[in-house]
């Protein structure tokens, strides 16, 4: 199930002025809702709910090297190896909060940053990453 993304009636311009960015991830067992969008170089608490009746994850490759902190329930799971990038495992009725950096690219003013469930493959979700230029405040 993809997610539609949502904006929450913030302009780029307003959702600067009010420091950390913000995303909300809602789980249930049909998959994620995802509301709010952030923007690079700065950094963005995303917070996971799993309102579903089971165990749901969080994954992505962004999560390797973005994550600077992380707040609530959710539990860390790597490869058996130790190895790979993150996935985080949160229990129903349960909460957490990554905080999360993008540093912006050359290459693209809007990143899509994909993420699943690594239990539920079929649970597929992304937020935007947006690189703001001249009079809406970027570089």
């Amino acid at each position: 199930m993809l997610t539609v993304m949502g904006f929450d009636g913030r302009s780029v311009v307003q959702a600067t002025d009010q420091g950390e960015m913000h995303v909300d991830v809602t789980i249930t067992d049909q998959g994620y809702n995802v509301k709010g969008h952030t923007l690079t170089d700065q950094l963005t608490a995303i917070t996971f709910r799993n309102n579903g009746n089971m165990p749901h994850g969080i994954t992505s490759p962004a999560f390797s090297t973005g994550v600077v902190k992380k707040e609530g329930d959710g539990v860390e799971v790597k490869d058996a190896k130790g190895k790979g990038y993150k996935a985080y495992q949160l229990e129903p009725g349960r909460r957490m909060t990554l905080h999360f950096y993008k540093a912006a690219n050359a290459d693209q003013s809007t990143m899509q940053i994909p993420f699943w469930c690594h239990l539920h493959p079929q649970h597929k979700g992304e937020f935007l990453v947006v690189e703001t230029r001249g009079e809406h405040g970027g570089g």
